[in-house]
């Protein structure tokens, strides 16, 4: 109810303020995968992790697009999205989602609200990423890192999942990003409440309905022998609880070299160490914590390819992640896609503990549908 709120404040104020000539159009657009993975561990965590996975999922996005002149544009948008056999649980609704959502481009900027992600989100761009790992919580389809964990019962994070502010996910927000000016532009974010699945917050602390800030920044310069992108963000949630992020990437003619970085600290004592009921031990560690991230990437015609390295550490406990990536895409035409990806981790959890823990290599492959 508050997103369809927000959306239509936004949708009249837009319609008392500019021109009343116009015109609406509809967009319909959406995406499917499906994929098989085999994981190969080493033997001592072999009786915890399944040697063989396959997961699907789905997106559908629908948009009306409101034009009253080349200045001023509405647009009304509702996704939904779906999962089949996904480790992480991580959609609104668990296994189905929705994000709805405005935004109103005027000269002044843009302003949105909705079920978004804020504007270090929309800002950032470091390590490449195609194809069935595309996002760093991917890869727990196929091996599972026990340091991320979101089911019904059970939300944990021991460490950071991007380099980029994702805490509040899709949480209902506020954003309003500037103009562009010289290749500069400003963006900040406001969430009342910061609680939601796509995100790292557990529902059951006592701050899950604590409201939060992003604030961001991002660059975009021709330097002649190549294309520079960058961005820094800045987030406080709970008071006390503060990130920041860096993103950087290199574009030149088919290549792409990027990386990003996200420091997070609590300012004062933790409130909560997680020994209560639905909260696991270590539930919420990623709120002190370091991560970075590095990647090339290649792209010609309808192939892609990128290989990271995806590094996170908590700062109080032993629980760090090291994941090499290396994924593909082949678009055979204009509707099918080839996958194929391989990947090789070490998990380390918040204890020596054989089902704590994880290493090994994982091999996926798959077909995407877009229509």
């Amino acid at each position: 109810m508050k997103n369809f709120c927000v959306a239509a404040a936004l949708a009249l104020l837009f319609y008392t303020g500019a021109a009343r000539a116009g015109e609406w159009s509809f967009e319909a657009a959406g995406k499917a995968r499906g994929a098989y993975g085999y994981s190969d561990v080493s033997s001592r965590f072999e009786k915890y992790d399944d040697n063989n996975d396959t997961f699907g999922d789905a997106e559908i996005y629908l948009s009306a697009i409101y034009e009253a002149d080349e200045d001023y544009t509405l647009g009304l948008h509702l996704d939904a999205m779906a999962g089949a056999d996904k480790e992480l649980q991580d959609y609104n609704q668990g296994r189905w989602g929705e994000e709805a959502y405005a935004i109103l481009d005027t000269p002044y900027g843009s302003l949105q609200g909705g079920q978004m992600y804020n504007v270090d989100y929309q800002f950032y761009e470091g390590a490449p990423r195609v194809g069935l790992l595309r996002a760093n919580t991917d890869i727990v389809n196929f091996i599972v890192n026990p340091n991320w964990r979101r089911t019904d019962k059970e939300t944990k994070f021991a460490t950071l999942t991007t380099a980029y502010v994702n805490t509040d996910g899709v949480a209902p927000k506020i954003n309003y990003i500037s103009p562009e000016l010289f290749g500069f532009r400003a963006g900040i974010s406001y969430i009342p409440e910061t609680y939601n699945r796509r995100g790292l917050i557990n529902r059951h602390a006592d701050y899950a309905e604590d409201d939060g800030w992003v604030g961001a920044l991002s660059a975009e310069q021709d330097l002649g022998w190549f294309d520079l992108s960058t961005s820094f963000g800045y987030a406080r949630f709970h008071e006390d609880d503060h990130e920041f992020s860096a993103g950087l990437q290199l574009r030149r003619g088919n290549w792409s070299l990027g990386g990003g970085w996200r420091k997070t600290y609590v300012d004062g004592p933790r409130d909560q160490t997680g020994e209560e009921p639905y909260l696991p031990v270590f539930f919420d560690e990623y709120r002190e914590g370091r991560v970075y991230e590095i990647g090339i990437g290649y792209e010609i015609g309808p192939y892609q390819s990128a290989l990271t390295y995806f590094d996170a550490k908590a700062d109080n406990v032993r629980s760090h992640d090291k994941i090499w990536m290396f994924s593909n895409q082949y678009q055979i035409n204009k509707y099918l896609l080839v996958y194929l990806a391989a990947a090789h981790v070490d998990f380390a959890g918040t204890s020596s503990a054989a089902d704590d823990n994880n290493r090994g290599f994982a091999f996926a492959g798959g077909l995407g549908l877009t229509f």
